[in-house]
């Protein structure tokens, strides 16, 4: 699960405050060829894309323009390569993810977030990733935390989590990564994750709970919640990289202890739509829920960390650091 977003930061633009209903019901007669097939798939369109390249992108990567129009389109169904990603480190990938994968390939993906991680994590460290989806940052975690330290790689969905481990028996970082096949929240039991049954994003999963309708052309996967505080961790953690569509503030609630005692550095995906559809809260509440504990906010911009802004809408990465390191 995680990194989800409806598409890459990068494809943002400032064409984003001219999104209408119609630009969506053109959308589906010019790609697709038919009438949108409810009022409730436009309005999701509208509140998951930022502008009209967004839109476009998403309807000319969707599987059912690719089955319409094969000759323009890339790959569809799983094709599973390999890419090196740094120097010696190599990732399995599915070119059918247009998101992640293909992100991946081009060296595009999280480049300002990875940047990141790379400056902040030492040899000998207990990193945790949290929605590790297919596992980039869990690998480059594994490289630079080295065979004394350990990351703790959570990923629910059983596709994403094999490919982490055939990645982590190709570069044999498997004595240093655990990889725990369950959703974090902030109290254990069972619970449901929400996915397109058709996407060119693995990393669109949510959590979402049994009351809630099932969209059309989704479908809902059990599983396991967990929370960080009664995991059984290598103490002390380090750094915590999240990004699990919105659920972050269930997940940290679920780690007080932690922060609390081991005061981790915490990279944080800020995704204003998802955090109130998931969790109920608003950015600046989540911030300050996280200000109680002794953290400031900052955001990630070009790899440096800057003084938090609000931007309405925009997807983000933030960093909280315990005001001990600020």
């Amino acid at each position: 699960m995680s990194n989800s977003r409806r598409s890459s930061k990068e494809t943002q633009t400032d064409d984003a405050n001219c999104l209408s209903r119609e630009h969506v019901v053109w959308g589906y007669r010019l790609f697709l060829d038919r009438e949108p097939e409810s009022e409730a798939v436009i309005d999701e369109k509208l509140g998951l894309h930022s502008g009209t390249k967004d839109l476009r992108r998403t309807f000319m990567l969707s599987p059912e323009f690719g089955a319409k129009n094969p000759e323009l389109t890339l790959f569809h169904g799983s094709h599973i390569v390999i890419k090196e990603i740094d120097d010696q480190l190599r990732i399995f990938v599915d070119l059918s993810d247009s998101v992640i994968g293909w992100g991946i390939i081009r060296g595009a993906y999280e480049r300002d977030e990875l940047d990141f991680v790379r400056r902040t994590i030492k040899t000998g460290q207990t990193v945790i990733d949290v929605g590790a989806n297919i596992g980039v940052f869990t690998i480059t975690m594994a490289s630079l935390v080295g065979p004394t330290g350990k990351v703790y790689a959570f990923e629910p969905l059983e596709t994403e989590a094999t490919l982490i481990a055939h990645s982590l028996a190709e570069n044999n970082f498997a004595d240093r990564v655990v990889v725990v096949p369950a959703a974090v929240s902030n109290e254990p039991g069972k619970g449901q994750l929400l996915k397109a049954a058709q996407t060119i994003n693995a990393g669109g999963a949510y959590l979402t709970d049994s009351e809630q309708e099932v969209p059309a052309g989704h479908e809902t996967n059990p599983v396991e919640l967990i929370t960080l505080d009664t995991y059984p961790l290598k103490h002390p953690v380090s750094f915590i990289k999240i990004d699990i569509e919105g659920a972050e503030p269930l997940a940290l609630q679920g780690a007080r202890t932690i922060l609390m005692q081991d005061r981790p550095v915490i990279l944080s995906e800020l995704h204003p739509a998802q955090l109130m559809k998931v969790s109920g809260y608003r950015p600046a509440e989540f911030i300050a829920e996280m200000e109680n504990l002794g953290y400031q906010c900052h955001d990630l911009h070009e790899s440096e960390l800057k003084p938090y802004v609000d931007e309405g809408p925009k997807v983000k990465s933030v960093v909280f650091l315990p005001a001990s390191a600020t």
